[in-house]
């Protein structure tokens, strides 16, 4: 049996690591500088390339940002929550993970989400939907913008939960859904005659109330089971006749 390679960590990756685990702690904060390239040569034993070469490490990673010259430094930064999303979104398109396998996940993970929200959730949480909602009705003839406020509803109910690591998760498919959301809005409304399309808009927008009233009313049962409901006629409406089309396609076409 072939033995794994075991990966020695190079002097910038030791560097690059050690700086990394004290800006996570607070120990560097962020909006300062790193100290001088000379400080952390004495501090490391190590040569300035291999500090230029850490800091490019974390450069790569957004968590410093180098200026040259008399004046410059490098910049400490917060760790950016998009590298999550970027990245896992690009696992996900190598992998061809499919449009239905998207829409399979939020449509497993919003309902449960919505009784926690009602059960748990704090006294703003219906008011926070009723703006999104509200918003969702007044640009419902400007299709961009009604897309990106249905996007925000569902992306409201996720972060009424709390839980910070579904929260930047979610961020990775969300484009995903807006685009193919956008997609299926502008094929339905010039595939169906008006009146039926603002009939199921209008349908959505009662579906939406309603769970917005069972969350005003602390009825956790009553809003993950309404919810789902939802979430099954929403997913049949977007996923019927794109089976097979896969995330990568949708972002690549």
């Amino acid at each position: 049996m072939r033995r794994a390679s075991l990966h020695i960590p190079k002097a910038p990756e030791i560097v690059a690591g050690r700086i990394r685990k004290r800006i996570v702690a607070g120990s560097l904060k962020v909006g300062e500088l790193l100290p001088a390239e000379g400080k952390l040569m004495e501090e490391f034993g190590v040569s300035r390339p291999t500090i230029r070469e850490a800091f490019r490490i974390l450069e790569a990673e957004r968590l410093i940002t180098v200026e040259r010259g008399a004046r410059g430094g490098a910049l400490i930064h917060a760790p950016d929550p998009q590298l999550i999303s970027a990245y896992t979104l690009l696992v996900l398109q190598a992998e061809r993970t499919t449009v239905v396998e998207i829409f399979d996940t939020r449509r497993l993970l919003e309902p449960p989400l919505v009784r926690e929200i009602a059960n748990n959730g704090g006294p703003d949480a219906a008011a926070r939907l009723q703006e999104v909602l509200d918003l969702e009705r007044s640009t419902v003839d400007d299709l961009t913008a009604f897309n990106a406020a249905v996007t925000g509803f569902h992306r409201t109910i996720v972060e009424l939960s709390g839980n910070r690591p579904l929260i930047h998760l979610m961020e990775a498919i969300t484009s995903v859904i807006e685009k193919h959301q956008a997609m299926s809005m502008q094929m339905n409304r010039h595939s169906k005659p008006a009146a039926e399309t603002r009939a199921s808009i209008e349908a959505a927008f009662r579906s939406q109330k309603k769970l917005i009233d069972l969350i005003a009313k602390r009825d956790g049962a009553g809003a993950e089971a309404h919810w789902l409901r939802h979430m099954d006629i929403t997913h049949k409406l977007f996923v019927t006749g794109f089976e097979s089309l896969t995330i990568h396609e949708l972002l690549e076409g």
